[in-house]
């Protein structure tokens, strides 16, 4: 029998299932490797049974591993390694051992049997029994014959359903966990002149077999270099050290790159902050290979908690008294591995400029223009800042996302620095001698329209996609004759919008973006900045803008107005099976009832109308002044007064213009084909 609960200390074991049957494997050929630690040369097997839910030969994945069996030819089972085990759940039971690699096996398997060769007082014995939760077998010791090799042979059955699923993974998975995490252990038995081989069987279909053995070490290049890191703010005033030994080693043994921490010659734990490429590197001969860092420290003993599956090192918290923290210890190595691989980083770095780069002139489909962040490279500091927060395995998304970022921050500095800048000149008062400031402020100047370019690109580029789904909606009317008026409405101007700046009315006149307005609103209804513009009328005018059931004033139009410079702006888009004298008459009247009846406080000199339709021809122009366009098919009538209904007197200006929704594209597209070519982009949406 145990002689302690062992069904409470498996309850509170600290393991988690995703983990679970890696660090039993781990935990057996930690046992293994440390029994066999005295012999000259080291043999360890372990055969890997899965359980198979089809009689087809499939990948190692799809089905979970059900037990696995680990044979080593070390010390074995002997009387006081037997007391030990069945007896002392928690002493050490050897060099850097907890003496619990045994509750992990129950953790996760409900059956271990165990058969174990050894020499006792020498005379060959054989000690065969099982273990669980609940009792130990009784002791079958027994004498056997003198020749029989020694060895160790441990059965984990029946694997606990809660770990099964993550076990479907193949051989070579486990291979290089078992080798990332006994790297240094076994550099350390290389030392010794000691050979060794662990061999993995797996029974997957045909049989699979991997090997880890001393020459596979020999052919790794290995670096170690001791450091240390000392408190320098300690207010006691005795300055603490903490040793620390960095192994470096280039290895074709081991498909990835990582950096580890080491507790007594084992993996404690991946260090993830370490900037490290997904690839193989690639030395000045040209020889690739992968990187593996291993970090030793008996500080890091102390973190590691008693079931060796969780290091917890202090970090950088308010009022904490403890000076190494894990911050510090990986601002460190970080340093000392960029300056290992410094040959090897720089070409990276050369190859991550050169995708960003890539990313940034990648403009196809997108509405944003990324090209114009380049500017971010032309500035060495700005390269160094953006390429140190990019890491080499981020995906171009995320890449895009952090230049944007810093490109926020660059813009925040910027107007940091000019505020500074003109707070000097303030204080200067009368006394400012400009010369000294030049330079300051030219430099500010410069980083202001670089990154202002980002923005008016960017900007340029949605005008870009507004000009060709306006292109799609003429094309479409060319093709099939039917022309959705309200299409090109929603463009320029969504209905019943009253946001100008949000519009795309740039497309007519870039200066109509700056009118306050309306859209699709009656004339009676009309407003600026919350106050209608029409004035109260007399019995008679309602009367007779009523007559003949026509309610003049209800008429709804597109308004833009600019009442500090005593302006409106009247665009009317029509379907083109509307005759154009019509048309041209209709927005006449509009003017001559905005004129005649808006209160004097909103009164309107000038009046630009344009009628806007695509059906129509130099026969068809209006008359009353209009004359043709130079340049386009469209129609012109210049100043024009706008008379009082009363007297007859002028009492506005109207200037018109009939124009096609081609014309408004061709004029709108040359415009944006001005800014790219001022900018350095590529247009390249053709003007027809």
């Amino acid at each position: 029998m145990y002689e302690v609960d062992i069904k409470d200390v498996i309850k509170n074991y600290d393991l988690n299932a995703e983990k679970g049957f890696l660090f039993c494997l781990l935990e057996a050929i930690s046992n293994a490797l440390y029994c066999s630690i005295k012999n000259s040369s080291i043999q360890i097997t372990v055969n890997i049974r899965r359980q198979y839910t089809t009689n087809e030969i499939v990948n190692d994945e799809d089905n979970y591993i059900q037990s696995f069996k680990i044979e080593d030819n070390g010390t074995g089972f002997i009387d006081d390694n037997f007391k030990k085990f069945t007896r002392q759940i928690y002493k050490t039971n050897h060099t850097c051992g907890k003496g619990l690699g045994r509750v992990s096996f129950l953790k996760v398997f409900n059956d271990i049997e165990i058969e174990s060769i050894f020499e006792e007082n020498k005379e060959i014995f054989q000690r065969t029994f099982f273990f669980g939760t609940e009792t130990i077998s009784i002791d079958d010791k027994k004498p056997i014959l003198h020749n029989t090799p020694k060895k160790t042979t441990i059965a984990f059955k029946n694997i606990k359903p809660e770990f099964q699923k993550y076990t479907q993974k193949n051989i070579d998975f486990y291979r290089d966990e078992i080798l990332k995490h006994f790297y240094i252990f076994l550099y350390y038995l290389k030392s010794e002149n000691k050979k060794f081989e662990i061999k993995l069987i797996d029974d997957s279909g045909d049989e699979t077999e991997r090997i880890i053995n001393t020459a596979q070490l020999n052919k790794d290049q290995l670096n170690k270099e001791q450091f240390y890191i000392e408190d320098k703010t300690k207010l006691s005033g005795i300055c603490n050290i903490v040793n620390f030994e960095l192994w470096h080693i280039k290895t074709k043994n081991i498909g990835e790159n990582k950096v580890f921490y080491v507790v007594d010659e084992r993996s404690a734990g991946e260090i993830d902050n370490i900037d490290l490429p997904l690839k193989r590197l690639e030395d000045k001969e040209g020889i690739s290979y992968y990187y593996n860092a291993y970090l030793k420290s008996p500080f890091f003993g102390r973190f590691l908690n008693e079931s060796r599956t969780k290091l917890t090192l202090p970090s950088n918290k308010p009022n904490s008294d403890q000076y190494i923290t894990e911050e510090k210890i990986q601002e460190t190595i970080k340093e000392k591995i960029n300056l290992f691989l410094k040959y090897e980083l720089e070409i990276l770095n050369k190859k991550k400029e050169n995708n960003v780069r890539n990313i940034l002139n990648d403009n196809d489909n997108k509405i944003t223009n990324n090209k114009a962040y380049s500017y971010i490279l032309m500035d060495k500091e700005s390269k160094k800042t953006l390429l140190d927060t990019i890491k080499f395995n981020d995906p171009n998304p995320k890449i895009l996302s952090k230049i944007k970022d810093l490109h926020e921050k660059l813009q925040e500095e910027t107007v940091k620095k000019i505020n500074q800048t003109i707070q000097k000149i303030q204080k200067a008062k009368n006394n400012i001698d400009f010369k000294k400031f030049e330079d300051e402020i030219k430099s500010q100047i410069q980083q202001v329209n670089m990154g202002s370019l980002v923005n008016l690109s960017s900007y340029i580029m949605y005008r870009k996609y507004i000009l060709n789904i306006f292109n799609e909606g003429i094309k479409f009317y060319n093709e099939n004759k039917v022309q959705n008026e309200a299409f090109f409405h929603n463009i320029l101007l969504p209905k019943n919008s009253v946001n100008s700046t949000e519009s795309n009315l740039w497309l007519i006149d870039d200066q109509f973006l700056y009118f306050d307005g309306q859209s699709e609103v009656s004339i009676e209804d009309i407003e600026i900045k919350g106050n209608k513009i029409i004035r109260d009328l007399t019995e008679e005018e309602k009367e007779m803008l009523n007559e003949f059931n026509k309610k003049r004033l209800q008429n709804r139009i597109d308004l833009l107005f600019f009442p500090e410079e005593k302006k409106c702006i009247i665009i009317e888009l029509k379907d083109p099976k509307v005759g154009l004298n019509d048309n041209v008459f209709q927005m006449d009247r509009y003017v001559q009832y905005i004129a005649n009846f808006v209160k004097p406080e909103f009164s309107i000199e000038d009046f630009y109308t344009y009628l806007i339709t695509d059906q129509f021809n130099k026969y068809d122009k209006p008359t009353n002044g209009y004359r043709k366009i130079y340049g386009i098919d469209g129609f012109v009538r210049n100043s024009v007064d706008v008379k009082s209904y009363d007297n007859d007197n002028p009492i506005a200006n109207q200037y018109s213009e009939v124009i096609r929704y081609t014309d408004i594209y061709k004029r709108a597209n040359k415009r944006n084909k001005i800014f790219f070519e001022k900018m350095n982009l590529q247009f390249s949406q053709p003007i027809k």
